[in-house]
């Protein structure tokens, strides 16, 4: 063999560079043993896990079968999802369309951070989609089903989804009894392990019976006029059966809104789902607890001295308040707040509004003390403890492309949307 012999320079060169090539993997060995080292104290690998972005982490479950068992165990799911409301925001659409555009917002500012888009198969472009329920890092939405229907139109029903905005998985359930002319109404609940979809449909009477609703006239006659006889029902999905069960009929049925295209916008507070269903008389609130037990309730009494604007109007709203309970009350230009103790209503505030009486809400939540109002001219909030206005932005609702906005308090996780590993 040939023998090669480097001048001192250059074996010097190369020495020192070996020098750093063994110093260089020497120290992606530590390293790496250092990392396992972490992998092994599973407490400190899991408290780094948390303090990544909810997205990042649902992201890193395929590095190996480690993470992935770390990222879905329940508990690191039930800290995470701890850790993330520490950080109060909320999540929007503002917008009904072809896809579901989902934005977070941090309470008392309008910047607004792309969380993800929606668009699930099985459903047409023109089912959009409208998010009706916040909780635990889910969402629920519903869509009007676009088909012909083989019995003359005569019943109702909507599909209704499941949604995890942070992973992206989806859970269309199952469609439930069909509803005689009359579009379903929904309540989401949630508890310890598992959420419940409460349901109320109407079903015609079998036998079909026959009641009197006035006359009609028909070749010169007047004729006396009947329609079937109904009667509204519920029935509740768990997420532990995954079936509907039906628990019987409804004392009165929940009320259309201005703030939503469909009859369900409701609020969770307490264990309870509640419902506007009259905002005249009998002016009245359907409630129903976790274990399906219905309650009617009456909106807080105004004299009747008192003129119709300054009583229960049309821009009255069900909202959480220091975990309550509340009303909203919107007059021309004032508003009142009250709050639902056990025996009954309480007032809590009366204040003037920093919009007018032609301004539209398009969408009111809270969260706290606070309430934010999203109006055709402005977005503010107002603190109910300290009774003061906070305006956050002048808003155009055409020009920003508002459409039936939606915007609930959220939190971040990584929950499956079959509810395993629920908390409270």
């Amino acid at each position: 063999s040939v023998i090669r012999f480097y001048p001192l320079r250059r074996r010097k060169l190369l020495r020192r560079r070996e020098y750093k090539m063994a110093e260089t993997s020497a120290k992606r060995l530590k390293r790496a043993g250092t990392w396992v080292d972490v992998e092994n104290v599973h407490d400190l690998f899991v408290d780094i896990l948390s303090r990544l972005p909810v997205q990042s982490i649902w992201s890193l479950r395929t590095v190996s079968k480690k993470w992935y068992g770390s990222i879905r165990n329940k508990t690191f799911a039930k800290n995470l999802l701890a850790k993330s409301k520490e950080e109060p925001r909320f999540i929007a659409c503002l917008k009904m369309a072809k896809r579901m555009r989902l934005e977070t917002m941090i309470p008392g500012r309008v910047e607004k951070s792309h969380l993800n888009t929606i668009d699930p198969a099985g459903r047409s472009d023109e089912d959009y989609m409208y998010m009706i329920s916040s909780f635990n890092g889910l969402i629920c939405c519903v869509n009007y089903i676009n088909e012909e229907n083989v019995e003359g139109n005569n019943f109702w029903d909507l599909q209704i989804r499941i949604i995890n905005p942070c992973t992206g998985e989806t859970l269309l359930l199952p469609q439930g009894t069909p509803s005689f002319k009359f579009e379903p109404s929904f309540g989401v609940a949630y508890g310890s392990d598992e959420f419940k979809v409460f349901r109320i449909f109407c079903q015609e009477k079998v036998p079909k019976e026959k009641v009197y609703d006035g006359f009609y006239y028909e070749g010169g006659r007047v004729l006396r006029a009947h329609t079937s006889a109904v009667v509204y029902e519920c029935e509740v999905y768990s997420s532990r059966t995954c079936v509907w069960e039906n628990i019987g009929t409804v004392p009165c049925v929940p009320m259309y809104t201005h703030l939503s295209p469909f009859r369900s916008v409701h609020v969770f507070v307490g264990g309870k789902v509640y419902w506007l269903s009259s905002l005249f008389e009998p002016e009245e609130i359907l409630s129903v607890d976790f274990d399906g037990r219905f309650e009617v309730i009456k909106l807080p009494h105004y004299h009747t001295n008192q003129k119709g604007e300054d009583r229960i109007t049309d821009d009255t709203f069900l909202i959480n308040l220091h975990g309550c309970l509340s009303v909203v009350v919107r007059h021309p230009n004032y508003m009142d707040v009250w709050i639902w103790k056990k025996h009954g209503w309480e007032f809590v505030c009366f204040d003037t509004m920093p919009f007018r009486e032609n301004d539209l809400v398009l969408a009111i939540t809270s969260l706290e003390s606070e309430i934010f109002w999203v109006t055709q001219k402005l977005w503010c909030s107002y603190n109910v403890d300290t009774n003061s206005w906070k305006r956050i932005k002048r808003v155009n609702a055409i020009s920003a492309g508002l459409a039936n906005p939606s915007l609930l308090p959220f939190a971040k996780s990584i929950f499956p949307c079959n509810g395993d590993g629920m908390v409270p």
